[in-house]
């Protein structure tokens, strides 16, 4: 079912988001998104050549949600290096909007309980980081700043990886993927020779434990992409609710930063996840 597949992807998603903002609080986050897509693109190319060849749409979609994709993880990666997990993901999920928008003005209808779904689950999503804003002395306004500008990244990235997946998945992570990289590298190796390069130094502080997380990391990453992709082309597959079931993936990541690294949640926090899984019942009602 796409609704299934659309959560499976939000667990990796948010699994991967913990890992990369972790790894983001030891190196350069433009590091750890451009390793990780450097990774990921051996990965898809050789599956790629195995499975299906790419084609031109699939390429230029592709493409395009490398560059989304690949500018909004940068500022998110860092949002989370330098403010709360459990603050910053939640409220990195609100470009939801922007596809539920999308697919709407494109003739898209829900059912009463699906539009009651996708509201609450929304909510919950808000609710799951919001108040914490006023309350967290660590969140700076740079922050907040980063964290809707990788909103608004993630959110185009979702319409460019559903309409490229109609014609191969694999060739849109291809094309998502190989635009990824050509856009951050230049950036990553700016100032290399001057030694003030994202990457330099990175092999003294990057461990052979640090490297298997990272690619650990990117695999889930490049997976939850290719889920949500398979997820958007289904049969009777919604894009609106695929999106929002997809982007639940702030609830993984809190969960996690909370039970790995302590944050602790206030009430209302607590609240926003069950209303966001509310709103997932609803959403396959």
């Amino acid at each position: 079912m796409p609704e299934l597949l659309a959560i499976l992807a939000s667990a990796l998603w948010g699994t991967g988001d913990y890992i990369g903002g972790l790894l983001s609080r030891r190196i350069s986050s433009l590091a750890v998104v451009f390793l990780g897509m450097c990774v990921d693109l051996l990965a898809v190319s050789a599956a790629s050549l195995v499975v299906h060849p790419p084609t031109g749409a699939d390429l230029l979609y592709g493409g395009a949600a490398g560059l989304a994709g690949g500018t909004a993880l940068v500022c998110f990666y860092r949002a989370m290096a330098t403010g709360p997990m459990s603050v910053v993901a939640p409220l990195s999920a609100t470009g939801t909007v922007i596809p539920v928008v999308w697919d709407l003005l494109h003739g898209a209808s829900a059912t009463a309980l699906q539009g009651a779904g996708i509201l609450l689950a929304f909510a919950g999503v808000i609710m799951a980081g919001g108040p914490e804003w006023r309350k967290s002395p660590g969140t700076a306004r740079s922050t907040l700043l980063l964290t809707l500008a990788g909103a608004v990244g993630f959110g185009l990235y979702f319409i460019f990886v559903a309409q490229g997946s109609k014609t191969s998945v694999l060739g849109t992570l291809l094309g998502q993927r190989a635009a990824g990289v050509l856009l951050l590298a230049p950036i990553a190796l700016w100032g290399w020779r001057s030694g003030n390069s994202a990457l330099s130094g990175l092999r003294e502080r990057m461990s052979p434990k640090l490297l298997v997380v990272l690619v650990i990391g990117a695999l889930f990453d490049v997976s939850a992409n290719g889920i949500y992709g398979l997820a958007a082309v289904r049969p009777g597959a919604d894009l609106a609710v695929v999106t929002v079931l997809a982007s639940l993936y702030p609830v993984m990541t809190t969960l996690l930063a909370r039970g790995l690294l302590g944050e602790r949640l206030r009430a209302v926090q607590n609240f926003g996840v069950i209303a966001a899984l509310a709103g997932v019942l609803l959403l396959n009602a």
